[in-house]
Formats: structure tokens, sequence, C-alpha cells
């Protein structure tokens, strides 16, 4: 059973299919390595945006069909990963988790903060690092 939930867990931790091992526990750092593509990153903010302003929409309209366009505000973001970046995704965090929402969140805070990119250059270089090193042993 233990065996099972970590090889679940691994493979929502997957980066994508040329990342086959990386040091990463903390989700963030891994999202951060899935969205790295400008283009991604924007359909991501732009999706976030179309969220918020559906939900206050629908509470200042009231008119609580508009909620049932909150879906498509998922596709807005998943497009980025199909068009532009090819990272792994994670179906449960595709549809909602509180660990993809809580990134979403944070990418969106750091990128209007002007610190997103230098938070993609560290998890790349600590994940540079890692191959190296794996690739020392190797030798």
């Amino acid at each position: 059973m233990h065996q099972a939930n970590y090889v679940r867990q691994n493979i929502r931790n997957k980066i994508n299919n040329q990342i086959l091992e990386h040091p990463f526990t903390d989700y963030w750092d891994i999202f951060v390595l899935k969205h790295q593509h400008p283009i991604n990153i924007a359909l991501h903010i732009l999706g976030i945006c179309f969220f918020y302003g559906l939900l206050f929409s629908a509470w200042k309209l009231q008119n609580l069909w508009l909620l049932l366009g909150l879906p498509l505000t998922q596709l807005i973001g998943l497009t980025g990963h199909f068009l532009f970046e090819r990272s792994h995704i994670d179906l449960q965090d595709a549809v909602f988790s509180w660990r993809a929402s809580y990134c979403l969140g944070k990418m969106l805070f750091r990128v209007l903060m002007g610190k997103y990119q230098d938070d993609i250059h560290q998890r790349q270089e600590i994940l540079n690092n890692y191959q190296s090193s794996k690739d020392e042993v190797k030798i």
C-alpha cells in the first residue's frame, strides 16, 4: 500500500517526460518548473482573471448561470500546456486541487511583483545542479 501511494505521488509530482528525477518535494518548486513559458504563464494569469471575473459578475448580476462558465477558465491554462509548454498535467490538479489553486494564486502574486522569473531561474539552477551531480555519479 505504501509503495502504491509513493508511485501515485511521484506521478503527480512529475515535471515532464524529459525530467524523470528531480530533487523537489515542495509542490511550488515543481509547479514553477511546469510553468516557464511566457505564453503559458500569460494564459494561466488570463484564466485566473476570468475565473474571478466570472465569480464577481455572478455575484454582482445575481446570475448563478454565469458560474457554469467556471470550468472553461481551466481550459485557458490547459491550452498553454498543450500549445506552448508540454509539461505533465495531473488530472486532479487540472480539475481542482488546493495545491494547484494555492500555486496559481502565488504565481499571480509573484508575476505582479516581478519576481516569478527569479523563481524560474532559481528552480532551474537547482535542477541543473541536481542533474549534473547525478551525471557525475554515473561516470
